[in-house]
């Protein structure tokens, strides 16, 4: 009885802490599922908000076009940079390129494809445990309804308040 009872007084034994460090190693696993969703979340939410920042802007400009009766102004917004619109840049805006190439682009960054005439927004790739993953989402400035003239006499100007101008998701 004496030299148990002097045994556990040593300490724990080995099956005691192989338990507590599955225990720890499970409760570890369990915290950085949540840390990498919520990471993953808050990066869509940001995205999100610039969307609609960039919605917002186009949306004064299309009512200024509109109360000025310009359509030309309206169409010249068509496949435009809607960062322009901005007063300032989104975090991890890296700026306009003639083509657009994932290598020389960091992940977690917006760029503006020219040749495309698209905003992309690449994502920053961290692996969750959840099945949804995106790697970017493509957005575009687009006239949703074109000004036709066919059936109006020569002179005749287009209807301002028939034209409209949106950004629109391309892929994602």
């Amino acid at each position: 009885m004496v030299a148990g009872a002097v045994q556990r007084a040593r300490g724990a034994t080995r099956f005691e802490f192989a338990i507590c460090a599955m225990v720890f190693s499970v409760l570890a696993g369990v915290l950085l599922h949540y840390v990498l969703r919520y990471r993953a979340e808050a990066e869509l939410a940001g995205v999100r908000f610039q969307v609609a920042a960039m919605r917002t802007a186009l949306a004064g400009k299309i009512m200024e076009a509109a109360l000025a009766g310009d359509t030309g102004r309206l169409q010249a917004l068509v496949g435009s940079n809607p960062v322009a619109l901005l007063e300032h840049a989104p975090p991890g805006y890296v700026g306009e390129v003639d083509q657009l190439n994932g290598r020389n682009i960091p992940r977690g960054s917006w760029v503006f494809d020219r040749k495309q005439q698209i905003i992309v927004y690449l994502f920053s790739g961290n692996k969750t445990f959840s099945t949804r993953h995106y790697t970017h989402w493509s957005y575009r400035v687009e006239s949703l309804c074109l000004p036709t003239n066919n059936a109006k006499p020569p002179g005749t100007t287009a209807d301002v308040a028939k034209l409209s101008v949106a950004l629109t998701q391309v892929d994602g």
